[in-house]
């Protein structure tokens, strides 16, 4: 029930309706507190406080609010069982991006580097297409500290297709 209230908020999150998201983050937090249930099916196994976290960060950052976004995409990120390479450059991209929206390039470019490190382990274009968002909002800041060094990076890096 606790994500499928993530996935009402992700919803409200994408209708611009703050107060809806609110709620529903409200009330998947208040779920995920009451722990596994036996009923639970296998398949969600998955579930747990990282993942958790890095929806709640989406939420924020599709709502804007790029400080609350950041904040919850590093900690899924650090809540991550190593194991799950995938998952911590997913939510190490989501970090990146919302620190670049929040004009922290900088910290930003930290993070992608990251990225970059996790995405020789791992192929996704989903966190590609990501990684490239962040990079056209970065541009700009070439000349903050380790920007430049991650846009070039980034550029030659293979695309996965």
């Amino acid at each position: 029930m606790s994500l499928l209230a993530l996935r009402e908020a992700g919803g409200w999150a994408g209708l611009a309706d703050r107060v809806g998201c609110e709620q529903a983050l409200a009330r998947a937090q208040a779920l995920f507190e009451r722990g596994p249930s036996d009923a639970d099916p296998e398949w969600m196994s998955f579930y747990g406080e990282a993942e958790l976290e890095g929806l709640e960060a989406q939420c924020w950052s599709t709502l804007g609010d790029w400080r609350r976004a950041a904040r919850h995409a590093r900690r899924a990120a650090e809540l991550q069982d190593p194991h799950f390479t995938r998952n911590i450059a997913l939510y190490t991209a989501e970090l990146a991006d919302d620190l670049a929206r929040g004009g922290r390039p900088d910290e930003a470019a930290v993070a992608g580097m990251r990225v970059l490190d996790l995405l020789e382990e791992v192929q996704s274009s989903r966190i590609q297409t990501m990684l490239a968002t962040t990079v056209r909002v970065l541009a700009p800041h070439r000349r903050a500290s380790g920007v430049s060094a991650f846009l070039e990076r980034h550029a030659s890096v293979p695309r996965v297709t």
